[in-house]
């Protein structure tokens, strides 16, 4: 019975419908359903087997519907419920096709041409309608007395609207994040485990899925290379194997001799007979999937959970320490753990620790009553003091009444020093004020050099991480000119061969064929040349995060300020890129002809990365503004987000008071404008006030700009403004002397 005041929102069955689907006509071909639902696949192809061009045949492929109408555009085929088709017929579900039913054409070797879909699917469909009476459990139950793994859902007039599956419940069901904490894989993994040799054709393998109704087979090869692993087909059970075929018969073999190494599903096989390839002739090594997610008998569900989110697979591959085949789990075995009485038990174990916590606070707040009673004898104590301080206060009164006649004889001299003492009060209030303007910028100051800090551990950071992938990427780049120089040599061989021997023997000419020599001489250079261009990108990513890791360097030196700010960007490339909702930003530099400027190069990083950053933040809004007006293919108002880099040289005259040889110094100004929002008057007047932000709690902490306007003014002599309007952008100018100078800094702009 479910326990009161708990009531179970997790378990409807609406959030486990999926409502992506695939429907299909029942005079529709067979080839061309086969053709719509392997356009996604887990498993490599042998290279034989792609003699024709995939692409194409997928392209020649008339429209099906993919569900909802005007959802399908919106959704990709990879978004639909996997492994079945629905047949409509006037409106109706008339049938379901799975990857099941193919798997069983495949083994039984049925020729798929001018076959429609109406001859080979099952039904009728078992199906369900919904109703405030049918919950996830209904469904499961449904889906464990049928042996299936896809459950329609319909409408009362019998319109598909969404299929139920394993995976859709998976995600669905919160409590799956309770149990499967408390719960491993040993608990559920499947020991029967339909097991092959790598040598074992593709049509055996449907076979064997037919026969014994699994959904997948793994590949598995012998530990110890001296035994001959002949062909044969086992099933693994609780450390025993028996024979599951007579097309190869062997001795008994031990499972825990086996090492996975690969896996074939249901799907594979479905791809294969899309494209129509023969398959006896394919062997498991060829096509099986690899290297196999896996996990360990003494591993929780809820890792299984995550790595199957994590990897977009329906089966993960159970092994021993030493590496052996024990089992698998699917998503089928996760759901074995959604039963309702150990559902209600897990809750009987919240309540009994909820009612442990509720004993604990009793007593805690005993101990706070203790020490209450304890303040109010510690308060009589010190009211008791207070009156015995009244008494010697009125005792000292009386004194000082019989020296009054005396004190004022002293009336001119107390004059004299109430004089002195307000001299003294007008000083110590401005000491005091004083005092809290230091402690407000020793707090200002406190706050900046934590900020620091964190600043200089991540360049050291940063600069750790480009160190090491240094090292294997130049092991790469080095070497990539010494293969392209072997490729070269090898193909002026191979020309050479075939200028001397212009008819080879038949040997030498089938494997020519096979292998398509001519492609191979022709895209060979091309993929070295992609190898270097990829090497060439990680290098300069990583000089890029070297670059930038000089947070933690106090020397000043002479740098190329535009390496700095192409460093940031590249940096900052992944939030200036489109995301879902949001549009590309525009970034325009307008880089002028700078010199190597002296200056802070980490603290000038750290700038130039909050000011960016901001820009960024302040563009959002654009963003999603033009993101949506692209959904809705209408033109929109707003103009595109845009950040503009601009730099240059400018004269700054000196001030008469300084004695130096040149009236004019060259200063260098840097630009960072946006096309955003822009700010108020009364914003732009606080924005380099420590800790004033206008961003959300959590997101901003107000010491960005703050820290920016001290390194360009204490640290470079600089000066930092920003210029904005409402609805007009912002644009902030960073202007720093070319040559710091270690005396006056003061210079008046020309």
């Amino acid at each position: 019975m479910q326990p009161s005041g708990l009531p179970f929102h997790s378990l409807a069955l609406e959030p486990a419908i999926d409502a992506h689907f695939l429907t299909v006509t029942p005079d529709t071909p067979l080839g061309d359903v086969l053709a719509l639902m392997s356009r996604f696949r887990s498993c490599r192809l042998p290279t034989q087997a792609l003699a024709t061009d995939i692409s194409q045949s997928l392209g020649n492929l008339p429209k099906i519907s993919c569900l909802s109408q005007e959802e399908d555009t919106a959704f990709g085929i990879a978004d639909t419920a996997a492994g079945c088709v629905l047949v409509m017929e006037g409106g109706r579900l008339v049938g379901i096709f799975t990857e099941r039913d193919i798997v069983k054409l495949a083994a039984a070797g049925l020729p798929l041409s001018r076959v429609n879909i109406a001859q080979t699917m099952t039904q009728p469909a078992i199906m369900l309608q919904p109703s405030p009476s049918h919950d996830i459990f209904t469904a499961l139950g449904l889906l464990r007395q049928h042996r299936i793994r896809h459950l329609p859902i319909v409408n009362e007039q019998g319109q598909p609207i969404g299929i139920v599956t394993h995976e859709s419940i998976r995600k669905a069901l919160q409590p799956v994040n309770l149990l499967t904490r408390l719960r491993c894989v040993q608990d559920v993994m499947t020991t029967a485990v339909i097991h092959v040799p790598v040598t074992t054709s593709v049509l055996q393998l449907a076979q064997l899925m037919t026969k014994h109704q699994v959904s997948c087979v793994v590949i598995t090869q012998l530990r110890v290379p001296e035994i001959q692993y002949q062909e044969q087909a086992t099933l693994s059970q609780t450390g025993r194997s028996a024979p599951l075929t007579q097309v190869c018969p062997c001795p008994m073999l031990h499972s825990q001799s086996l090492i996975p190494v690969g896996i074939v599903t249901e799907r594979d096989i479905v791809q294969f007979q899309a494209l129509e390839l023969d398959l006896s002739r394919l062997k498991a090594q060829e096509v099986m999937s690899t290297p196999l997610f896996c996990l360990c008998p003494s591993d929780s569900l809820w890792l299984a959970h995550e790595k199957m989110q994590q990897h977009r697979v329906r089966r993960l591959v159970v092994r021993s320490n030493q590496g052996e085949l024990v089992g698998i789990v699917s998503q089928t075995s996760l759901l074995q753990v959604l039963n309702p009485v150990e559902m209600y038990g897990v809750i009987e174990l919240l309540q009994q620790a909820v009612e442990e916590r509720t004993s604990e606070l009793a007593q805690t707040n005993e101990r706070l009553r203790h020490e209450i009673g304890e303040r109010q004898r510690a308060e009589l104590a010190l009211q008791k003091s207070h009156d015995q301080l009244k008494i010697q206060v009125e005792q000292r009164t009386a004194q000082l009444t019989q020296a009054n006649v005396q004190l004022q004889q002293d009336i001119l001299e107390r004059q004299r020093v109430e004089t002195a003492l307000r001299q003294s009060e007008a000083q110590l209030k401005k000491q005091t004020r004083e005092l809290r303007r230091m402690i407000q910028q020793l707090h200002s100051y406190q706050s900046q050099l934590i900020q620091t800090e964190k600043m200089s551990s991540l360049g050291q950071l940063v600069a750790g991480v480009a160190h090491e992938i240094n090292n294997p990427i130049n092991f790469i780049y080095g070497n990539i000119a010494y293969a392209s120089q072997y490729v070269q040599d090898v193909m002026g061989l191979l020309e050479l061969y075939e200028q001397h021997y212009p008819q080879p023997v038949p040997e030498i000419q089938e494997t020519t064929q096979d292998i398509d020599l001519e492609f191979v001489k022709t895209d060979l250079p091309k993929l070295i040349n992609s190898m270097k261009l990829g090497a060439d990108r990680i290098r300069n990513l990583v000089l890029s995060l070297r670059n930038f890791s000089r947070l933690d360097q106090a020397e000043m030196k002479s740098v190329d300020l535009h390496e700095g700010l192409d460093n940031t960007l590249l940096i900052l490339q992944n939030q200036l890129k489109a995301t879902p909702g949001l549009v590309e930003v525009q970034l325009v530099k307008e880089y002028g002809d700078l010199p190597l400027v002296e200056c802070y190069p980490g603290q000038l990083n750290q700038v130039f990365m909050n000011l960016l950053s901001n820009a960024i933040d302040a563009l959002e809004e654009l963003r999603r503004l033009n993101a949506q007006a692209q959904l809705s293919d209408g033109q929109s108002s707003s103009p595109y987000p845009t950040i503009v880099i601009h730099t240059a040289i400018k004269q700054v005259r000196r001030p008469k008071s300084q004695a130096q040889s040149s009236s004019v110094n060259p200063w260098v100004v840097i630009r960072i404008a946006d096309n955003g929002s822009g700010m108020s008057e009364v914003v732009r007047q606080r924005l380099f006030d420590p800790f004033f932000t206008t961003k959300p709690v959590g997101k901003g902490t107000g010491l960005g700009l703050s820290i920016s306007y001290q390194i360009i003014v204490e640290k470079h002599g600089g000066c930092l403004q920003c210029n904005s309007e409402p609805g007009q952008g912002s644009e902030f100018v960073i202007e720093i002397p070319l040559r710091q100078h270690h005396h006056s800094l003061m210079l008046s702009p020309q």
